[in-house]
């Protein structure tokens, strides 16, 4: 059989490379053709642990989020050239890179990828001390990437 081709063209799709969100917080990732192609469908898809469709948007059938994800992700501004989703209330699991895919004719799949990065999940504990003057010191007790919470 053929082996269906993926080609990743980032120049052609406009997309934030790396969306940085707080645990809790909500997470917008966008995807933008900026070529003129005839697009048939946008997809967004999880790419890890394995690659899994999250929501479609399409003419024809409109936005549609896949039913085990209707709770966690939120189609915003569909379109066939600019299509964006709404991770709810990110949490570590969330974390990871996103494909979309603007499925053309006749070219086929072109992709490009967005990873969400948390900040402040490494902080697993925070040590309180009186010192003499009995004010509280507020020590990390692991080094964080950006200490924003400290």
């Amino acid at each position: 059989g053929s082996a269906a081709t993926l080609h990743c063209l980032t120049a052609v799709i406009q997309t934030q490379q790396t969306v940085v969100a707080a645990v809790g917080e909500d997470a917008r990732l966008s995807c933008q053709l900026m070529q003129h192609k005839d697009v048939r469908q946008v997809t967004w898809q999880t790419t890890l642990p394995k690659r899994m469709n999250l929501a479609t948007y399409s003419k024809h059938f409109g936005s549609r989020v896949i039913p085990d994800f209707r709770e966690k992700v939120e189609i915003k501004d569909a379109g066939l050239k600019n299509c964006s989703i709404v991770i709810r209330e990110v949490m570590e699991q969330d974390e990871g890179c996103y494909l979309c895919l603007f499925n053309t004719f006749p070219d086929g799949a072109l992709a490009a990828t967005t990873c969400l990065q948390l900040y402040g999940k490494n902080l697993t504990a925070l040590q309180l001390e009186p010192d003499k003057q009995d004010h509280i010191r507020s020590s990390c007790l692991e080094q964080l990437n950006s200490c924003h919470v400290c």
